[in-house]
């Protein structure tokens, strides 16, 4: 009797133990629409989001549609999954201004993220597929969507309706059965650095203008670009190039990765600069700076010598700043294949600079879509500026920086840095020793 005591027991504690597990493990929440009100509350408020200021965050998946009421706000899937029954809208901005959708994978809704009369919304980090359309714009301006996934919706991937001025860049859109991205009567819209692939058409455009579509790959669509009653612009000019098309059959003979033939679409749209291999963020460096002094004297110039080289996958051109701390010394705009390591000189005259130290700072502001921009800035540590003739920088013209000029007397070739070249014309001559007899025993 005891015994069967003991294993009627042991069955009971095993049952509880899998009611407490079936009740405490996640479930996706059913329920009806989910709203975040205008006053910031949310309706229902049994719903899986939490809210911290202007911060609402997906504690769990969800079932069914979220509408925002409520502008300057961030939601944040963190991971998990909103999911419809293919009927609905997922995410309703309608009308809101300055919305962050971040993180979150939204799927099988009739429009998965739907905008209208809507602005300043940002749409990044998230898998939107599974749906009749992904993003839906209408009426709406200055967006931004970026660094999404837009797979296997069974019309569009976006579509712009009657919309303009909204970035679309570093996207995955791929295997839509219609559309990549839809356009109709939107202009000014700038779409970049998107890889779209297996898609119906990979961009469609009808009665739509000025849109800036360039650094993107269009790979193996039905049709890689459809365009009617339209005139987009489809490259970035030269050296920035355009797009790259998997069916290009044209020529590189330079050697630049940009075709010497124009990709064509039709009579109004092509693109002038196709890339011959696919875009890939471009990754420029700084790799060394040396100076031809480093002591100078007031009013007298030192050469900066710089050397950047292009690590990416194409032409690329920029701009190089040099900087004394923080006054810029000179900018110089440099074209350079990819691969090719270039040296440019800049001159620094010390005109009007106090005397002191001073850091010499290479700068090339980080290209578009660019990653690894750390090596972007060179530091070169020190340069003195003092007074006329203090050869060694000691703050003081004596008899130590004399010697050093007697030393290289009518040496063509003075060491490197060459600061016993005092005036910097190439050699050390009776020139350098009249400064130092002119500033004798001055003090910097």
């Amino acid at each position: 009797m005891l015994k069967k005591n003991v294993s009627q027991l042991v069955l009971f504690l095993m049952l509880l133990d899998l009611l407490i597990l079936a009740f405490s493990m996640p479930s996706a929440a059913a329920s009806g629409p989910i709203y975040i009100r205008a006053d910031g509350s949310i309706n229902p408020s049994t719903a899986p989001i939490v809210r911290s200021g202007d911060l609402y965050t997906f504690t769990n998946d969800i079932s069914g549609s979220i509408i925002v009421e409520k502008d300057n706000i961030v939601v944040d899937g963190a991971g998990h999954t909103l999911q419809g029954t293919g009927n609905e809208i997922g995410i309703d901005l309608s009308g809101r201004t300055n919305v962050t959708v971040r993180d979150m994978n939204v799927k099988t809704f009739d429009y998965a993220i739907y905008l209208s009369s809507s602005s300043h919304i940002t749409i990044s980090g998230s898998n939107i597929a599974d749906s009749s359309d992904g993003i839906w714009v209408s009426d709406s301006s200055s967006n931004n969507i970026f660094g999404n996934n837009m797979t296997g919706n069974v019309l569009e991937g976006i579509y712009l309706y009657v919309s303009s001025d909204n970035n679309i860049s570093g996207n995955n859109i791929t295997t839509n059965t219609f559309d990549g991205i839809y356009l109709f009567s939107s202009a000014n819209n700038t779409i970049s650095r998107n890889n779209i692939a297996n898609n119906g058409d990979g961009i469609a455009s009808y009665y739509s203008s000025d849109n800036r579509i360039f650094h993107n790959n269009f790979v193996n669509n039905f049709e890689q670009a459809y365009s009617a009653s339209s005139a987009d612009f489809w490259d970035g000019g030269y050296p920035d190039g355009g797009n790259h098309w998997s069916d290009y059959s044209g020529m590189d003979a330079n050697g630049d990765d940009i075709g010497d033939s124009s990709y064509v679409i039709n009579i109004s749209n092509q693109d002038n600069y196709p890339l011959m291999s696919a875009w890939v963020p471009p990754d420029v460096a700084v790799t060394n700076v040396a100076v031809s002094k480093t002591i100078v004297g007031e009013g007298f110039t030192t050469s900066v010598s710089v050397t950047v080289t292009n690590q990416g996958n194409k032409i690329e051109g920029f701009g190089i700043i040099t900087y004394a701390n923080t006054t810029i010394i000179q900018t110089q705009y440099l074209i350079a294949k990819s691969g090719n390591s270039t040296t440019k000189s800049f001159a620094w005259d010390t005109t009007g600079f106090a005397t002191g130290n001073y850091l010499i700072i290479v700068s090339i502001p980080p290209l578009e879509g660019e990653a690894h921009v750390s090596d972007n800035n060179l530091t070169y540590d020190m340069v003195r500026v003092t007074i006329r003739g203090d050869i060694n920088g000691d703050g003081v013209v004596d008899i130590s920086d004399a010697a050093l000029v007697g030393i290289w007397w009518q040496n063509t070739v003075p060491p490197a840095p060459s600061n016993v070249d005092i005036n910097g014309d190439g050699v050390v001559d009776i020139s350098d020793a009249a400064i130092i007899g002119i500033n004798w025993q001055k003090y910097a």
